[in-house]
């Protein structure tokens, strides 16, 4: 199933998008890479993508919750800077 880029997901539905169970999905909501859209843990298409991606290296890997936490603060961080850039690119 390819996600709607617009789409918010319930958390059952992240879980299974994704390939884990919902209390990987929480976990790793509680350990800080990954926030939902909403205060009613609704994940949306950016947050499922990260998941995957931690997923993914945490497999792939073998990395531990420090790791990854870290993995992902970077992540973040190069598409803060990626947006800067565009946003001074254009003005």
């Amino acid at each position: 199933m390819d996600p709607d880029s617009e789409a918010v997901y319930s958390l059952e539905l992240m879980a299974e998008l994704a390939g884990v169970d919902t209390q990987t999905v929480l976990h790793y909501h509680e350990l800080g890479v990954i926030s939902p859209a909403t205060e009613a843990l609704e994940f949306d298409t950016d947050n499922l993508h990260q998941l995957r991606r931690i997923e993914y290296l945490r497999h792939a890997h073998q990395l531990n919750d420090s790791s990854l936490k870290l993995i992902a603060n970077l992540l973040l961080e190069v598409e803060r800077l990626r947006q800067q850039l565009r946003h001074n690119q254009g003005g």
